[in-house]
């Protein structure tokens, strides 16, 4: 069975023995039967296969290894091996990703499907990075709040909402992508848990760092600064070989015509007034 997602303006072609949960948010992004930029292969089986001899490291739930010129990526579901993406990393427009039978409809569902099957690595060579973000579209162009995990994200997209009219377009995460030298932001069909999940590109206004504190500040952040603040949030581990080249050349790109700021406030109507008044200056929006 295939079913066809246009995501952050990429065509993705899944191909699956059962198919993956009937999620909401996933049909919104279903498109027409086309040619593919990137398909996935997704198998069952009793147990994975062996991985790469080389081993590349641990990040959370993934294990990186290599070998014969594959990248092979394990996402462990509890104490068990759940799935494993395998592809090459000079051409990751065809992935295949096994999965054990009793982990499969688990791991395909939203909460856990586009990290099972490696979505984010596979995006990379399409010029697309996954940023950990509250997306809100502001007259016309996108604004993403970023930072550790509590720090406030959906917070500031439920006040911009509230005080200036703006809508939360994802309230977890956003695709950030370059195409004949523009950024764009995309909706993505996961979320979190925040159920704000809306099919939408927008030019890319600017990229807002959070940080708590009694009283609002807003910097704009340059240079290597800028670039540390923006990599933190990517959802990349970049154990595989040659990411970690291409997601900086990549950020570098974005953040040659996207400005970084940091936005350390309080949870109120004065730090939208605060951000709006230099994003205003900026002429951001």
């Amino acid at each position: 069975m295939f079913r066809h997602y246009k995501i952050c303006s990429h065509r993705v072609r899944i191909e699956a023995p059962m198919f993956l949960s009937d999620s909401p948010d996933w049909k919104k992004f279903e498109t027409a039967e086309c040619e593919p930029d990137i398909s996935v292969d997704c198998r069952l089986c009793s147990e994975l296969p062996p991985c790469g001899e080389q081993a590349r490291g641990r990040a959370g739930e993934i294990s990186v290894s290599s070998g014969s010129g594959r990248v092979y990526r394990t996402f462990q579901l509890g104490g068990s091996s759940g799935a494993m993406t395998c592809y090459n990393p000079e051409d990751t427009s065809k992935s295949i990703t096994w999965f054990t039978e009793d982990c499969y409809r688990v791991l395909t569902d939203e909460r856990y499907f586009w990290h099972s099957v490696s979505l984010a690595q596979l995006m990379l060579a399409q010029n697309t990075l996954f940023l950990h973000s509250s997306f809100i579209e502001y007259n016309g162009k996108a604004i993403l709040f970023t930072g550790h995990c509590g720090v406030g994200k959906s917070t500031q997209a439920e006040l911009w909402s509230r005080f200036a009219n703006a809508l939360t377009v994802n309230g977890d995460k956003a695709g950030v992508s370059v195409k004949n030298g523009s950024v764009y932001a995309h909706g993505l069909p996961f979320c979190g848990t925040s159920g704000i999940c809306l099919n939408k590109s927008l030019p890319l206004g600017a990229v807002v760092v959070l940080g708590q504190a009694s009283n609002n500040r807003v910097e704009r952040l340059v240079g290597v600064e800028a670039l540390r603040e923006f990599m933190k949030n990517i959802y990349l581990d970049l154990l595989a070989p040659g990411e970690n080249g291409s997601c900086v050349d990549l950020t570098a790109q974005i953040l040659a015509s996207v400005p970084v700021y940091r936005l350390e406030c309080v949870p109120d109507e004065t730090a939208v007034i605060a951000l709006k008044e230099e994003l205003e200056r900026g002429g951001v929006v």
